[in-house]
């Protein structure tokens, strides 16, 4: 399963109008916001349609798993289902087991996960974690509009942030370039994204930059933010890229017509029976893309094509602006 999927739900005081991007959506929020209301009306209207007196008009199939029936269990209900965008209301425990992880890496299916808590068997993105405002702008007297709004979209905030210690999620070619390009600072290896926090709690002075793949640390970013809040004595940002590789690939060091329209539209190109998150998908596109070329790339062992001073000002085009102003600071000291 791969592409948009646009959903319109509505009765005569609400409207949700929504789209799922990617395999795994996760819907956080306070109690009230509107998480159950919109599942509720999505589960009555496909049960008895327009008697429900809710419409839904969406280009895609889909399915609502609000609680476990009598006599079917979760694997009875969702196993069945292909090419299905499958609502799953919180309060169920069964999420955050390794058998639904498994599930939803295998099946092929988009995700919309309703929980506050994170779920730590999934690789989501940080642009897929959302809650659901209403939108004022939208709003009249008959009609409450709600939307989904990005909860992490707008990092990094780097503020007055010396960046004594880089840490890497990468520990192989991602980590050499950062190596190569933050130069004046300390640069350290997390060595994978469950890792980044535990390497963080271990450094006591400096301030940080924290660059993660942000297509497979959703799960993480939440506790990594409140770390950051609560360590006063050090001044922590993060960033969160794609990945490395999407840098590489939007970089305009490989061209062509069919990466200019992967990179304009990934949702129609990324198969999520294939591949469990994007990060995976941008580097089996990267390889294969440079595989007979003289900047062939390798995940373990860093092309030096991709340190040359040209190519790394092409890679740091598409970098924050705030960032490059901060590695054009470093570098005039």
């Amino acid at each position: 399963m791969k592409g948009r999927y646009y959903f319109r739900v509505k009765s005569k005081r609400l409207l949700f109008e929504f789209t799922i991007r990617r395999n795994i959506t996760v819907i956080k929020g306070d109690s009230a916001t509107g998480k159950t209301t919109l599942l509720h009306m999505l589960y009555e209207y496909l049960r008895v349609g327009r008697e429900s007196g809710y419409s839904v008009a969406t280009d895609s199939n889909y399915y609502v798993y609000l609680r476990h029936e009598v006599g079917r269990t979760w694997q009875d209900m969702l196993y069945p289902l292909e090419n299905t965008v499958i609502f799953i209301e919180e309060n169920n425990n069964f999420v955050f087991s390794e058998e639904f992880a498994r599930f939803v890496r295998s099946s092929g299916n988009y995700f919309v996960l309703v929980n506050r808590a994170p779920f730590n068997m999934l690789p989501y993105s940080i642009h897929e974690i959302y809650e659901i405002i209403t939108d004022g702008k939208h709003t009249n007297v008959k009609e409450s509009y709600h939307q989904f709004k990005e909860l992490y979209s707008n990092y990094p905030v780097i503020g007055n942030n010396r960046m004594d210690v880089v840490v890497t999620e990468d520990s192989n070619s991602g980590y050499q370039f950062f190596a190569h390009l933050f130069d004046q600072s300390k640069v350290i290896s997390a060595g994978g994204n469950s890792n980044v926090l535990c390497v963080i709690q271990g450094i006591q002075k400096g301030d940080m930059l924290i660059i993660v793949d942000g297509a497979a640390f959703g799960a993480m970013i939440e506790n990594c933010l409140e770390y950051f809040a609560a360590r006063l004595e050090q001044r922590i940002s993060i960033w969160m890229p794609e990945s490395f590789e999407y840098l590489v690939l939007r970089s305009g060091l490989i061209w062509s017509k069919e990466l200019f329209e992967i990179l304009e539209s990934p949702s129609d190109y990324i198969e999520a029976k294939e591949h469990e998150s994007w990060e995976r998908y941008y580097t089996q596109l990267l390889v294969s893309m440079t595989n007979d070329k003289i900047y062939k790339y390798s995940k373990k062992v860093l092309n030096e094509y991709y340190i040359q001073d040209k190519s790394v000002e092409k890679i740091t085009a598409s970098f924050p602006e705030t960032l490059k102003v901060h590695l054009r600071n470093r570098k005039e000291e």
